[in-house]
Parts: C-alpha cells; structure tokens; sequence
C-alpha cells in the first residue's frame, strides 16, 4: 500500500502521457524538497554553532560573575533610586504641606487686604461726606454771614435815610410854599397885565374911519389909505415882568432837582415812598393825625397826606401822616395818635423820636 504500489495502480490505470506528466512534477516536488531539507541542514548546522557559542558564554564563569555584579550593581542602584525616590517624595510632601499652607496664608492676606480695602473705602467716603458736610455749613455760614452783613448793612443805611428825612421833609416844605407863592405871584401878575391892557384900551380914543368913496378913490389911484386914515389900534402894553419872580422859579426848579436826586439815592437803598393817597387806611403804614368827612370818598379812605411815609423793601422806616375820611353819622371816634399808637411799637432809637417806629426787617 505504499507510494510506489500506488503509482502503479495509476499508472497502469491512467494514459502514457499523464502518466509521464504526472512524474515529471513529482520529481519537480521531490527537487523542492531536497532543496529546503538540504536548507534546514544548513541552519541547524548554523544555529549548532550559534547554540554552542551561547553555551561556552552562558557557561562561562567570568561572564556569570561580571553579570551577577552587573546585576548587583543594578539592585543596589534600584535600591539607591528607591530611597531616593522616597527622599523625593518626601520632600515633594513636605513642599506640598508648604503649598497649602501658603495659600491659605495668602487667602487671609487677600481676606485681610479685602476688608482693609473695604474699610479705607468706608473711611475715605465718610471723610468725605464730612468735608462736604463741613464744606456746605462753611458756604451756608458764609452766606448766612453775608446775608446778615448785608441786612445789617440795609437796616444801617435805613437808619441813615431816617435820620435825613426830616431834611426831605423841609425841602418838600419848602417846594410847597413856593410853588405857592409863585402861584400867587403868577396870578398877581396876570390880573396887573389885564388892568394895564384895559386902562390903556379906555385912554386912547379909536380914529376916524375912512368913508366909502375915499376907500374906493384910493384904490383906483394905486395907492394906500392916506396917512391919519388908518384905523389903528392901541398896542397892548407889555406884560408886567419881575426878575424876582423868575429867580424864585428858578430856585424852586433847582429845588426840585435836589429832592429827585434825594429820592434817587432812597431808592438805591431800595427806600421808596409810600403812596398813600386815595388808599384805606391801614394801622402798619398810617397814622390818623385828623379826619375830614367828604362827599364821594369812601370811609376809612386816606384823603390827605401830611407828612409822607416810607419804606424799606418790607421794612417800614416811617409811618405816612394821613387825614382820614370818616362819614358824618359816625358813632366811633375817629382814630388819633392816641389810638393809633397802641396798634404800633415804642421807637428804637433818639433819633427816630419825631418819626414813626421802625419794624423789623422782613425778608
């Protein structure tokens, strides 16, 4: 039942001609056989060798020491190492626990500069709410102190003006009598100008008119009436003049320029006379020296002013003397100074005795 056996069942089964093929790439396989046997041969025969020089130098015992040292070496450097390596992590611990414990040195320095941060701020806003504080009390004082200066200032050149209105008074006086005086003179002079006019009028006789026929003669001719045929009239003698008279005028003109110039520096202390006429009586600003009754004016009116009154912004500084209107059936007695002087403050100082009280400064 061999190889060979079987061969020759084939080939005495099969054709020639596959049979022949068929040896022909047996023998071709046997060839590749031989060759890789024969291969095999030489690498073991290679590796004996190999085997061998591997034995000689495991088995050598210079080789084994110098590797034991060799390898001593490397345990004793492992060893090293390892020591080293706990050495390091130790220290790597050590540098660990500092970590921590500077990071939580420097949280409560953070912490601490945060609160000292939040303090200087609360600091520095409440020093400054002071000085702003303190710097609006300065400015309010300050206007505080020049506001009063100022009232004082007002109220002293108040005082002032009330000490020369009674020079006021005097030239309103004096204007009054000779605006009076000048009427009369004016009138003087005019009646004396019509009795002159009417006495030269009476003492001249009036000319002779010309008649009709010599009018008529004289136009014709081309000429003018001739002469003693004129109707003339006397002439109207000049008004009577007195220089004395213009002199006063003028004087009260000059007057009148220093009472505007008076009442113009009043007035830059904010003085300004009352204007009492024609008003009702009011006990703050008037006061009732007389009455008078008159038809057509209402009772309690002011109908005259004898002396006049001023003020200073709300401030009186002098109260108007006024003549009242008072009706005819009135039952009360009228107001005098009596009564009046009960609705009104004592004076402040000598100098306003002759005047009326002076109020407090309103502002």
């Amino acid at each position: 039942m061999s190889l060979n056996s079987q061969n020759s069942d084939t080939d005495s089964s099969a054709p020639p001609s596959l049979t022949q093929g068929y040896w022909v790439r047996l023998t071709n396989q046997i060839d590749r056989l031989q060759a890789s046997v024969d291969d095999i041969l030489a690498v073991t025969e290679a590796s004996e060798g190999q085997v061998e020089a591997l034995l000689s130098h495991l088995t050598d015992p210079g080789r084994g020491q110098a590797l034991e040292e060799r390898l001593a070496d490397l345990l004793a450097g492992q060893e090293t190492g390892q020591e080293q390596w706990q050495a390091l992590a130790g220290r790597l611990n050590d540098l660990g626990q500092t970590v921590a414990k500077l990071n939580r040195t420097q949280f409560k320095s953070n912490a601490l500069a945060e609160m000292k941060d939040q303090q200087v701020t609360t600091a520095l806003g409440a020093l400054q709410d002071v000085a702003a504080r303190r710097q609006s009390a300065q400015e309010a004082r300050t206007l505080h102190a020049q506001d009063r200066t100022a009232a004082l200032r007002l109220e002293a050149r108040g005082e002032f003006a009330a000490d020369l209105l009674p020079a006021l008074d005097g030239l309103e006086m004096a204007l009054e009598s000779g605006r009076a005086l000048l009427a009369r003179r004016r009138r003087q002079e005019a009646e004396a100008t019509r009795l002159a006019q009417a006495q030269s009028v009476s003492s001249e006789p009036p000319p002779a008119a010309p008649n009709r026929w010599q009018r008529l003669a004289w136009a014709l001719w081309g000429r003018g009436l001739p002469p003693g045929l004129f109707v003339t009239r006397a002439a109207p003698p000049p008004p009577v003049q007195d220089e004395l008279t213009d002199a006063f005028e003028a004087w009260l003109q000059g007057l009148e320029i220093v009472r505007m110039r008076f009442l113009g520096l009043l007035a830059t202390a904010d003085i300004q006379p009352m204007q009492a006429a024609g008003q009702l009586f009011d006990p703050h600003l008037h006061l009732a020296m007389t009455t008078d009754s008159r038809a057509g004016v209402p009772d309690g009116a002011v109908v005259a002013v004898l002396r006049e009154g001023y003020r200073q912004r709300g401030r009186v500084l002098r109260y108007a003397e006024v003549s009242v209107n008072q009706a005819a059936d009135a039952h009360s007695a009228p107001a005098t100074d009596s009564t009046i002087s009960d609705t009104h403050p004592a004076p402040r100082g000598d100098h306003l005795q002759q005047d009326a009280p002076l109020e407090g400064n309103e502002r």
